[in-house]
């Protein structure tokens, strides 16, 4: 408020007072220029402050001015508590077809995908749902060993990105690939294959729902699960399988895991929620509104899943949301929530719990956990 006053008072001053004073001469037009380039600059300031109020990215100045981590991170549990080290398994599996021992072979990836490369990689098709009737891009990335170690099946991370977002969130702001390879080395988890499919195409917001615009829960929790299974080296036991979503996308994360837990064990909600939470003007019509309130779904079924859920201590809707989703979980359930000191909504900070979230999946799943050699 005090930054639109001051810039009304410039503006008026700039605009209607200064050119009043021809004894100022060629000084006037200075103070004009300084006037309106202040009048600019607290205009954003004014913009930046009501996104950054709507949005809650930062919340105070000094994380503005560091850029921080968000300080010390606490973590409270509720329902199951999970497994501090599980014991890692080799994944059950069904016998390899050729398409899933080489990748080459795949009619959407195969052109993409090089044997040689040693540091993984990324590839993007799209993937028209024969279940859904939904035609969206796909994108996977392969495991370095994934070429090498031909025998053996690879846990799944399905990820999502927030609301507006891109895939290249993860490929290039998070450095997603980075961080497992990272985690890997340092025994945390097992090298996993991660699909991420475009959920928000263009600006719908469709919160990965089945509605009246579209089948995008059909379409991930059949139609993209089908095509892994059909291509990849991958096993069907839900403990080799786990949802990863920020913001927006963390909600699709749990939303997918406590719907369908027969596929999903497990959840990294980054900041999200536990209820659809529609962009203005884009709320979708659902068959069953209520199966989308977790809260709800998770007090009646107790899906026997884990999530672990993340927020910045300053991120008040995301802390709202994780306090009362708590008050329904119970065993077999599991919730590990973490709240660092400080903190807004930020994928910056987000990325930094990257790592510690892969930590926490090694610990709580025998197949994601790090192989010993």
């Amino acid at each position: 408020m005090m930054a639109v006053t001051l810039a009304a008072i410039v503006l008026f001053v700039a605009v209607f007072l200064v050119p009043r004073y021809r004894k100022l001469g060629a000084s006037r037009y200075i103070i004009q220029f300084v006037s309106i380039a202040l009048v600019t600059i607290l205009t954003l300031l004014v913009i930046f402050l009501k996104l950054n109020n709507d949005n809650q990215w930062y919340g105070n100045w000094g994380d503005l001015a560091t850029g921080g981590d968000g300080g010390s991170v606490a973590t409270q549990t509720a329902g199951l508590t999970a497994p501090t080290r599980a014991t890692a398994a080799e994944l059950p599996h069904a016998p390899f077809t050729n398409t899933q021992l080489d990748p080459r072979g795949s009619q959407q990836i195969g052109a993409q995908v090089d044997p040689s490369a040693t540091g993984g990689q990324w590839a993007t098709f799209e993937l028209s749902g024969k279940e859904s009737q939904v035609t969206q891009q796909v994108t996977v990335w392969l495991p370095p060993s994934y070429f090498t170690d031909k025998d053996r099946a690879f846990p799944v991370i399905t990820a999502f990105t927030g609301f507006p977002g891109s895939v290249k969130t993860y490929s290039k702001s998070m450095n997603f690939d980075q961080h497992i390879k990272t985690a890997v080395r340092d025994s945390a988890v097992r090298e996993p294959i991660v699909v991420i499919p475009d959920v928000f195409p263009g600006n719908h917001d469709t919160e990965c729902v089945d509605g009246n615009h579209g089948k995008y829960e059909t379409f991930v929790s059949q139609d993209v699960v089908s095509w892994i299974r059909e291509n990849l080296r991958v096993s069907d036991d839900p403990q080799a399988w786990s949802t990863f979503g920020y913001s927006a996308g963390g909600w699709c994360s749990s939303m997918f895991t406590v719907r369908h837990p027969e596929i999903w064990g497990n959840s990294i909600n980054m900041a999200g929620y536990f209820a659809p939470d529609y962009s203005k003007g884009q709320e979708w019509v659902t068959a069953d509104p209520a199966g989308y309130d977790l809260g709800k779904v998770v007090e009646k079924n107790s899906p026997d899943v884990n999530i672990w859920f993340f927020t910045g201590g300053e991120d008040t809707p995301a802390i709202k949301a994780v306090e009362k989703f708590k008050e329904t979980v119970k065993d077999p359930t599991g919730l590990a929530i973490n709240t660092s000191q400080t903190g807004g909504h930020r994928v910056p900070l987000w990325t930094a719990q990257i790592e510690t979230s892969l930590k926490w999946l090694g610990q709580v799943s025998p197949y994601f956990a790090a192989l010993r050699s």
